[in-house]
């Protein structure tokens, strides 16, 4: 496992990009980028935007064949930085007409995430080659290693990701449907 720098940026979005370009059913990430044209632009501007928060407000780790990633952040704080990241998101990703609905998104994420103390697994992405394989299994748990003794939370939208996460120690303790989705709450201690 590798704690990533700025360095691995450009693979990361690849291995995310890669990750989430196929996937098309209703959840958080086609929630925000849409399913139409400039999909695969409006994606890797998601996971930019992404993997330059989790660098500035918490961790990013990839595994050592370079074809897994999993982003936390243990705690967002202002800064302009961070401000102008979100202003190109809303303008390059999200458009100004869909920011209400994001805006929405967020207000029910918040609701469950009301604690402070606890790191947000914010993301994972494994390149569809390696899915199935174990790869992403192997660099999960080698980081909640790292966080060991940690209260880890995620939200998923994908039943089969509930399973995936379960085994290896994570419990539901939300879901609801408030985005015309399902959202699953889920929590490692």
């Amino acid at each position: 496992m590798i704690n990533a720098n700025n360095t691995h940026e450009k693979i990361i979005v690849e291995i995310l990009t890669e990750s989430f370009e196929n996937i098309m059913i209703d959840n958080s990430i086609n929630f925000i980028v849409g399913k139409g044209k400039n999909r695969k632009n409006k994606l890797r501007g998601l996971f930019k935007y992404q993997f330059r928060m989790a660098m500035m407000f918490g961790k990013v780790f990839i595994n050592e064949e370079m074809n897994s990633v999993i982003l936390y952040i243990h705690r967002k704080n202002f800064s302009i930085k961070r401000l102008f990241l979100e202003i190109q998101l809303a303008i390059n990703v999200i458009g100004i007409t869909n920011i209400l609905k994001v805006l929405k998104r967020e207000e029910v994420l918040k609701m469950n995430h009301s604690s402070s103390d606890y790191i947000h697994l914010w993301l994972m992405g494994t390149r569809p080659s390696q899915q199935g394989k174990g790869t992403g299994t192997v660099l999960l748990r080698e980081t909640l290693e790292y966080y060991k003794g940690k209260t880890i939370i995620l939200e998923t939208t994908a039943h089969e990701n509930v399973v995936f996460y379960r085994k290896s120690g994570f419990q539901v303790f939300e879901e609801n449907h408030v985005l015309n989705y399902p959202l699953y709450f889920m929590r490692h201690v």
